[in-house]
């Protein structure tokens, strides 16, 4: 296939940046930045300089992996150059040149699948495992990953093997077939139908468990305009992500940060003042920081001197109640808030934010297993589906239409073999690909 390029690592300042190169016959049409260099050795790390006109360029290790003993199966080179940005951005600019195209997201991902080297589970498991919140949950992609025996569709798969192997046992054998729901042959088949389903449900579940709207622990400031919101985000987090002016409504839109912990990210957003508000921008803000309140895990509702106002609805939504600029003024003697705070002074902040770290350590203490689960929506939905087959087969079983029962089986065949990866479609390809970032 046509050659491709793409960094490896992220363009920013940092000791060491990667380049990843695939295609055909690659080192011939790489060679002219390293000229008078034979090809390296593979798997093998060569200390070389890239030239431009006689100007050596950078120092680098190179390693080169020939086809078909690499990531894609392909020949593979890496390039490990200094991480400057800029230096990065111009020797892919001189890759390029040499007629080695910029690759797509996931483009490296894909053609490792197309060529054999990962199975469409394994590059999903892949992609759990690059954007894995928690250690706990890598550990479980991971475990799919390097394990694919352990994957819940490939467990399901041997079991469901197993039922159709005697359905068509017993197919061949029509003489110990009975219309009697409850002979030998029926209680077989309806016993590993019950298991199965029992299965799929049990892995739906998981996985809607694991569903929400932020993978990771999560946070919403939220409260009356300028009661300092903005102000105790951006001290938490501990740098400048939010604007903050004396002017109420200058937060329109969520905005998020990061930070991470030992055992978990904390994700905190920062939300639009809740008021009444003719602006349609303002407005759409507030409506959305409505909206997001159902889907954190904890509610720190923000008051101050200038507005001294309780949250206007009731929501299911662990809450704590924070009195900013403390240095200002104090809490009325009827309010008891949790925490009395000064974002400008620093106030109060490490009792806020030890307590923080420890609801964060608590929530994801209570999810520490590493067992294997589903990967995407795309699997939950393609078991999901299978289920219905199941259920299908059932009744059909019961109703002593066996032919019916094997038919249902068979669609579930078709529809597992999907969720697997044996039988698949561009649409689903592209699908699982496209999420990948470049140079995975």
């Amino acid at each position: 296939m046509e050659p491709i390029v793409a960094p490896v690592t992220a363009l920013v300042p940092q000791p060491v940046g990667i380049l990843r190169l695939s295609g055909d016959n690659l080192w011939p049409k790489i060679s002219p930045l390293f000229p008078g260099h034979p090809c390296p050795s593979p798997r093998k790390a060569t200390l070389l300089s890239p030239t431009l006109n006689g100007l050596p360029l950078d120092t680098v290790l190179l390693l080169f992996f020939p086809s078909p003993h690499s990531l894609t199966g392909e020949d593979v080179i890496e390039i490990h150059c200094h991480g400057n940005p800029q230096n990065i951005r111009f020797l892919l600019s001189l890759i390029e040149l040499q007629g080695i195209r910029p690759a797509k997201p996931g483009e490296f991902s894909l053609r490792s699948y197309k060529n054999g080297k990962l199975s469409l589970l394994k590059a999903e498991s892949l992609h759990r495992m690059i954007s894995a919140p928690t250690y706990s949950e890598f550990l479980s992609a991971h475990t799919s990953f390097s394990q694919p025996n352990r994957h819940p569709l490939y467990a399901l798969k041997e079991q469901f093997v197993d039922l159709l192997s005697s359905f068509y046992a017993f197919l061949d054998y029509p003489e110990d077939l009975d219309s009697d729901r409850d002979s030998h042959p029926h209680h077989i088949l309806l016993s590993q139908i019950h298991s199965l389903q029992t299965f799929s449900r049990h892995q739906i579940s998981l996985f809607k468990k694991n569903q929400r709207a932020f993978s990771s622990f999560s946070i919403l400031l939220a409260g009356p305009p300028n009661s300092g919101k903005s102000s105790l985000f951006n001290r938490i987090l501990q740098s400048d992500r939010a604007l903050v002016s004396p002017f109420p409504g200058t937060t329109r839109d969520l905005l998020e940060g990061r930070l991470s912990l030992p055992f978990g990210d904390l994700l905190i957003l920062d939300s639009a003042g809740f008021r009444s508000s003719d602006d349609i921008i303002e407005g759409m803000g507030i409506a959305k920081a409505r909206k997001t309140i159902s889907q954190v895990d904890l509610l720190l509702w923000v008051n101050s001197p200038e507005s001294p106002t309780t949250l206007p609805f009731h929501t299911k939504t662990k809450t704590l109640t924070i009195w900013n600029k403390a240095d200002l003024s104090p809490p009325p003697p009827s309010s008891s808030p949790d925490f009395i705070v000064s974002a400008r002074t620093r106030k109060g902040l490490r009792s806020l934010l030890s307590t923080l770290t420890s609801l964060t350590k608590n929530f994801y203490s209570n999810q520490q297993s590493t067992d294997p689960l589903l990967d995407s929506e795309r699997q939950a939905k393609a078991l999901s589906s299978f289920l219905k087959s199941l259920n299908l087969a059932e009744q059909a079983l019961n109703s002593g239409t066996f032919d019916l029962a094997l038919s249902s089986l068979e669609h579930g065949r078709h529809l597992l073999e999907d969720g697997i990866g044996l039988i698949s479609t561009e649409e689903i390809y592209d699908r699982v690909f496209s999420r990948f970032c470049l140079g995975k």
